[in-house]
């Protein structure tokens, strides 16, 4: 009798590891500019400027999501 595999195989993982780091990387560094603008050390429009920055360099996956969300 054959096996059947009751899990599905998929090509690659969701999420690699440089995906991984990627996402990491913008999460940190967000996480910093966003603790700059609420202490007063950055204007509304400079954190949007990181922002914008930090997603062309990094192109995290699910930042990319949460900034189209809003």
């Amino acid at each position: 009798m054959g096996e059947s595999s009751t899990t599905a195989t998929f090509g690659s993982s969701p999420m690699d590891d440089g995906l991984f780091s990627r996402e990491l990387d913008y999460q940190a560094s967000m996480s910093i500019a966003e603790r700059l603008l609420r202490q007063g050390l950055m204007t509304t429009g400079e954190a949007h400027k990181a922002k914008v920055i930090l997603l062309a360099k990094y192109r995290p996956l699910i930042g990319e999501l949460l900034a189209e969300a809003g």
